[in-house]
């Protein structure tokens, strides 16, 4: 494969087809057998939503290589109630993290982690959690990532 300039940026409005595209396909694993309506149903809500800005309070970073979107991370940004100690505060939630697969391997999601990374401290945050795909958890943890002390969980079984 030919060696073509990898840009990072923050995801525009012009890229909400493209997105849809890499969350189907992280959420699917790249399964290529799947039915095509569900597809384009989801792709189409997706986009659309994105479009609208319904997903306004996630800041989508990704990798692009001549205007294809090769790669994405999302971040939530969550607000911290003030302390006597600190008045300000936030963390990360890091999510829809995807490089498509002959991009892998090429140090583009270290790359564009890194952005992530740069951005969140920029935004006051003190740390990022990712619930790490089985799969994934060597790559977090070569960036510095740490498996802490798991918070309690309480499931409220819904099914959508």
């Amino acid at each position: 494969m030919e060696e073509t300039a990898i840009s990072f940026r923050l995801a525009t409005l012009k890229d909400g087809e493209q997105l849809a595209d890499l969350r189907w396909r992280l959420q699917t694993g790249d399964e290529r057998s799947v039915d095509v309506s569900e597809r384009i149903l989801f792709t189409d809500c997706f986009a659309r939503l994105f479009a609208a800005d319904e997903m306004h309070d996630y800041t989508h970073w990704v990798a692009n290589v001549q205007e294809r979107l090769v790669a994405v991370m999302s971040v939530k940004v969550v607000r911290q109630l003030p302390t006597p100690q600190r008045l300000q505060g936030s963390w990360g939630y890091l999510t829809n993290c995807y490089v498509l697969p002959e991009y892998r391997n090429r140090g583009i999601g270290r790359k564009l982690l890194e952005h992530v990374k740069n951005w969140s401290e920029s935004q006051g945050c003190s740390l990022l959690i990712v619930w790490p795909s089985d799969g994934s958890y060597s790559f977090y943890r070569r960036f510095g990532f740490e498996r802490g002390t798991d918070p309690l969980v309480f499931s409220l079984n819904l099914d959508t």
